[in-house]
């Protein structure tokens, strides 16, 4: 796989991309007049970033792009910080070139980020945290609250649950307000987003 470098910080016109090199493995060549922007969004491609250079501008300008820091050293705080931002990976400068270019295929396959293990388990233990939290409040609910919450997914109203369920609306209305409460929702749409994994 042969890689080519066809931007260098000199002949980018963009304050929001100071210091970077583009490197891409489909496109041999880029028409004249096109702007950075459009390059950058239609090439299969690796955006080399200096870690002084970010900006969330820089994220959302080149969306399609994986973007890739360059640093020689990283806290493990801000590597979990470029990870949330979608960045691909962190490479250190001071590997040799070959396993850089080994560290690129394996990004452009789609299918790797380039972190450290412990970026990656810290990350990792985030989400299962941030997913145990968020079945708490639907263990709270009781049986029949969590019949009601099925019937509000289905997109039936208060009088249409009361007839399945054999209940007044009043009561059906008192259930709702009480499932309300427990999940922090506003409303029967914040309802169904909040239980949606359920």
């Amino acid at each position: 796989m042969d890689f080519y470098i066809i931007g260098k910080e000199h002949d980018l016109a963009s304050k929001v991309f100071k210091c970077a090199c583009l490197i891409d493995v489909k496109v041999r060549f880029v028409m004249p007049g096109d702007s950075i922007i459009k390059i950058y969004n239609t090439l299969n491609a690796v955006c080399f970033v200096e870690s002084d250079c970010l900006s969330d501008e820089l994220t959302r300008q080149f969306d399609k792009t994986s973007i890739v820091v360059l640093s020689k050293q990283i806290s493990l705080e801000q590597e979990c910080v470029y990870m949330r931002e979608g960045y691909r990976g962190i490479i250190d400068t001071t590997l040799p070139p070959q396993q850089i270019i080994d560290l690129l295929q394996l990004l452009l396959s789609n299918v790797e980020l380039i972190y450290s293990r412990a970026a990656l388990s810290t990350i990792a233990l985030e989400y299962l945290q941030n997913r145990v939290l968020e079945f708490k409040p639907i263990s709270a609910l009781t049986r029949k609250e969590n019949q009601i919450v099925t019937y509000i997914q289905s997109g039936l109203q208060n009088k249409e649950i009361a007839k399945e369920l054999a209940i007044s609306p009043a009561t059906v209305k008192t259930h709702v307000q009480r499932i309300l409460k427990k999940t922090g929702a506003k409303n029967r749409t914040q309802i169904i987003s909040k239980t949606a994994a359920y």
